[in-house]
């Protein structure tokens, strides 16, 4: 049996995503669905989360939260994020994105989370399929290796016990990673691949590749040679610039 658990999910603006994947949120049998807004949210924004929430008759179980500014918080995701898990009812964790249709199967795994496995991350399957959509899909395939990605479920408890707060009010990205990267110091997690949450919204600009290089050093330390390895299997050139500048500028 699955034990309960509380769905997370930021949401800006998106309007036009959240009547496609919302429904997925209930799909799976959370006892709550908390969708963290900035304050003051958009009166559309929260009228289409109602109509669905109505429509998948789950209007008892959808918490909307509206979260001001944190000026303490470099990047206002992860204040927004974490907001919503202090919110949270359950100790057990499922965080998401608007843009992810999640499959049901993943509640399969909930169970995992005992001992000292405290998190799980799930593989995602992007469409409309591009060539680097493509080549992700055919190395998780064929190639099964240690990921993380941005739907993983978690411990409360081991989360609020292990994540470096004053490190994270730094960050300007990569704030999934962060929590990741503090919670294995402890603990141990897991990757599990091969199903298909759908992640409808796959495009990638040259700064959000930027930026991912640039997290490779600064919150994992990754070594140059898996950033190199990453930039051509995936075709994502300015990840190699971003991960380079910040050697030099972190040290």
């Amino acid at each position: 049996m699955t034990p309960k658990f509380s769905i997370v999910c930021p949401i800006k603006d998106e309007v036009n995503l959240i009547q496609k994947t919302l429904p997925s949120f209930y799909a799976i049998g959370p006892s709550e669905v908390i969708l963290c807004l900035d304050k003051p949210a958009q009166k559309q924004v929260v009228e289409i989360i109602k109509k669905v929430a109505k429509i998948c008759n789950a209007e008892n179980i959808t918490r909307i939260i509206e979260v001001e500014k944190n000026p303490e918080y470099a990047f206002h995701q992860a204040w927004v994020r974490r907001k919503g898990f202090l919110a949270a009812k359950n100790d057990l964790i499922l965080t998401t994105d608007i843009d992810i249709i999640i499959n049901p199967r993943i509640k399969e795994h909930f169970n995992l989370i005992k001992d000292d496995i405290k998190l799980i991350s799930f593989s995602k399957f992007s469409y409309p399929i591009t060539v680097r959509t493509a080549m992700a899909w055919l190395i998780q395939k064929f190639y099964y290796h240690e990921s993380f990605t941005g739907l993983y479920v978690f411990s409360k408890s081991a989360w609020l016990e292990t994540e470096d707060f004053n490190s994270l009010k730094k960050i300007r990205r990569g704030e999934d990673t962060h929590l990741h990267e503090c919670l294995i110091k402890k603990y141990r997690s897991m990757f599990i691949s091969g199903i298909k949450n759908i992640n409808i919204r796959p495009k990638e600009s040259k700064q959000y590749q930027f930026r991912m290089g640039w997290n490779r050093w600064r919150i994992r330390k990754t070594p140059l040679w898996r950033v190199i390895l990453s930039t051509f299997l995936y075709f994502r050139p300015q990840m190699l610039s971003g991960y380079l500048k910040a050697r030099l500028l972190l040290g």
